[in-house]
């Protein structure tokens, strides 16, 4: 029998479809990988891209201290380095652009923190006085202008010229940041292009721009780029720039290297020369220059004359206005006048005034007769000279005239201190009288209403009374003292705004200036001559015409005194403008008050139409009445109000008045409080003239002493005092 093989299975569908679903989980495994590997890529990059940005700017700053640390050794600004050998290539003078030269900091003992070839470096060359790279003799000390009169010469002569220091960069910088742009100039591309001193790039990580320079922009090595760097606040661009750029402006370099405080310390050298130098003139007979310099010495002092007239001025000025003030508020006796508001003030400002005048005429005196025995000393000064002639006793005239004003300000101070003790015990006996009358028409008042009667049905409208009355007082006083500090307030703007319109116009036309201001000195002297009785006045006016036309022969003197005056006018227009808010608070405070008094006053009135009176049980036990009154009442309208009256005024229900027996307490109070501010001042100014008087007494009985060296004063010679600057101005200035 056929043998028969059995039938094959049949495949089972459900195993293929497990197959496919395991190559699924694959591919979905590797797609995750995939995306995590990404994920973990983009943040390595983002931390490498953060990570290099901090390393090229700490790379940049490492090498800006680096150039700056080589300026102050060598004085100069490093030149660039164009052929990547490390060092500083200075041949050609149009080369302004090329690598930092590190080897060269790093020989003259400075770390730029950079490897050869690693950062681009542009800065200010060329052959003219705006080359940074460039040492040689671009600074002097200022010097004395015999045809200008001015210490605002550059000193020339036999002046050293191997004196290179770090002014003469300071100079070049200065010429250099007042250079317009020029093609020529080193400059970064802004909009507008702009000069710089030296500008520092890093190239990043990578070229950008695809140009095959790593650097990216004006920052590449291209013949149109040579004198460019691109402006640091260009941001990188990851697809076309990803540079870095410092840049060194003329006025930041100026800065740290302290330029302007090392040039003053050395022209305050020279100026010492300079006056030796004129003293030598002097000491040579040679008057004429001999007084340019006493003119010139004293230059400093002019600013200081003008403010001690001032200072006088405004001292008698004061003074007149505090006698004045004081002599109004004694006798208005006005509660809150302005006069005793401003009273205070000026008296304090005598105080203040008087030892300040009285001190600067001690110094003007001194200054005087030291101003005197210099010049017999200079002019004197040879080998005949002898300690006589060149330090001649001080003339005993003015030390008595000195010491006769110190004793008599002492003297009037003194006694004004006392006159106002006096003042004070007088106004305090009438306070103490004022408030006794003030209470007896209280009590008048209250006995007039109650009658024989313990108290009265209107007893809760009197101290209302009393209590605005009082209130009222109060902000009167205040609504006056605002309103005087608005006035005097008002004038002190006014006053500074003078003064900054006058200075103003002096700089408008300084020529015109002197020549109006010479001829009205002129004209002073013209007058001065003929010794009217008003010379003091006129030679103070000519000392102010003085100062005024020196400072108009220095703008920049003249400049400086303009500037404080714009300042103090800001000062007293700020003042000014609190005043006035002061005064329209105190206007709105006492128009409440006002209200209250008015309404307390009147529900007074009105309640003493009829009234019931009681016994000390509280039983009524009759009645009074100004109005409406029936039969069996007392009427007490007259006895009423005239104790009224005499307590707050007559015709008093709009205001009260400050001379009826309520307020006159308050009144004599104010005016005690002004008398006791006097009091103090009065006392401040009788310990500063004690002071002065002592000072002079010391300075007469131990007089200065006078250096003399064999017959004669030798001053130093102009050749020693110019050794001294060449010294100081070879070791950088005296700081």
């Amino acid at each position: 029998m056929p043998i028969t093989s059995p039938p094959s299975p049949t495949p089972r569908p459900t195993a293929r479809r497990a197959r496919g679903f395991g190559l699924l989980q694959v591919l979905l495994l590797i797609a995750v990988m995939a995306g995590l590997a990404s994920m973990g890529y983009l943040q390595w990059r983002a931390r490498t891209v953060v990570d290099s940005s901090r390393q090229e700017r700490q790379a940049l700053t490492q090498a800006d201290k680096a150039i700056i640390a080589f300026a102050t050794v060598a004085n100069r600004l490093p030149c660039p380095d164009t052929n990547r050998d490390g060092l500083e290539d200075c041949g050609a003078a149009a080369d302004q652009k090329g690598w930092l030269p590190s080897a060269t900091l790093r020989l003259a003992g400075v770390d730029p923190g950079v490897d050869v070839g690693q950062l681009r470096y542009l800065v200010q060359r060329g052959a003219g006085a705006n080359s940074l790279t460039l040492l040689t003799d671009a600074w002097r000390p200022l010097g004395y202008d015999d045809a200008g009169q001015t210490f605002f010469a550059v000193r020339g002569g036999a002046y050293p010229t191997d004196i290179l220091t770090l002014t003469d960069l300071c100079q070049r910088l200065e010429t250099a940041r007042t250079t317009p742009l020029g093609p020529a100039t080193a400059q970064v591309n802004a909009a507008p292009a702009r000069t710089v001193a030296y500008a520092l790039a890093h190239p990043g990580t990578s070229d950008a721009d695809g140009d095959g320079d790593l650097f990216d922009g004006a920052n590449s090595n291209a013949a149109a780029n040579a004198n460019q760097m691109e402006d640091p606040a260009r941001r990188p661009l990851l697809a076309l720039y990803n540079d870095l750029v410092l840049e060194r402006t003329f006025a930041s370099l100026q800065s740290d290297l302290q330029c302007q405080p090392l040039i003053d310390s050395i022209n305050t050298v020279a100026l010492g020369h300079d006056v030796a130098d004129q003293v030598a003139d002097m000491r040579a007979d040679n008057i004429e220059s001999a007084r340019r310099a006493v003119a010139f010495s004293s230059l400093a002092a002019i600013m200081t004359a003008l403010e001690i007239v001032l200072a006088v001025a405004e001292g008698i000025s004061d003074a007149g206005n505090a006698a004045v003030d004081w002599a109004a508020c004694a006798a208005s006796l006005g509660l809150a006048v302005n006069f005793c508001a401003a009273a205070p003030q000026h008296t304090a400002a005598i105080a203040l005034a008087g030892g300040v005048v009285y001190a600067n005429i001690a110094a003007v005196a001194l200054n005087a007769v030291a101003a005197g025995i210099a010049g017999t000393a200079l002019t004197l000064a040879d080998d005949t000279a002898t300690a006589a002639d060149v330090c001649p006793p001080m003339d005993q005239t003015l030390l008595n005239q000195m010491l006769a004003s110190a004793q008599t300000e002492l003297t009037n101070a003194t006694n004004a201190r006392i006159a106002v003790q006096a003042e004070i015990t007088n106004k305090t006996i009438e306070l103490n009288a004022a408030i006794a009358a003030r209470d007896t028409a209280i009590a008048t008042l209250r006995n007039v209403i109650r009658g024989p009667g313990a108290s009265s049905q209107i007893d809760g409208l009197v101290d209302p009374l009393l209590t605005a009355t009082g209130s009222w007082g109060e902000a009167s006083y205040s609504r006056d003292v605002a309103q005087s500090r608005v006035t005097q307030a008002t004038r002190e703007r006014d006053l500074w705004s003078a003064e900054v319109t006058k200075y103003n116009g002096m700089l408008a036309d300084l020529p015109g200036t002197i020549v109006r201001l010479t001829n009205e000195i002129a004209v002073l002297d013209a007058q001065i001559a003929t010794n009217p009785p008003n010379k003091t006045d006129l030679e103070n006016q000519r000392a102010g015409k003085a100062a005024e036309l020196r400072m108009a022969q220095n703008p920049a003197l003249l400049t400086s005194a303009r500037d404080k005056a714009v300042a103090s006018l800001a000062t007293a227009q700020g003042v000014l403008d609190t005043a006035t808010a002061t005064y329209n608070a105190a206007v709105l405070s006492l128009s409440t008050a006002q209200t209250s008094y008015q309404t307390a006053y009147a529900n007074l009135v009105n309640g003493a139409g009829r009234y019931a009176i009681y016994n000390a049980g509280g039983s009524v036990i009759g009645h009074r009445c100004t109005t409406g009154c029936v039969s069996g009442d007392v009427n007490i309208l007259g006895a009423f109000q005239g104790a009224l009256d005499d307590l707050v005024g007559s015709a008093a229900s709009s205001t009260p008045s400050v001379d009826a027996k309520y307020l006159k307490p308050v009144k004599i109070q104010k005016e005690l409080d002004a008398l006791n501010a006097k009091l103090a001042a009065a006392q401040t100014r009788e310990t500063n003239a004690q002071n002065q008087l002592n000072q002079i007494q010391e300075m007469v009985n131990n007089p200065a002493a006078c250096n003399v060296t064999g017959s004669a004063v030798i001053p130093m010679t102009p050749d020693q005092a110019e050794a001294i600057l060449i010294d100081v101005d070879r070791k950088g200035g005296t700081r």
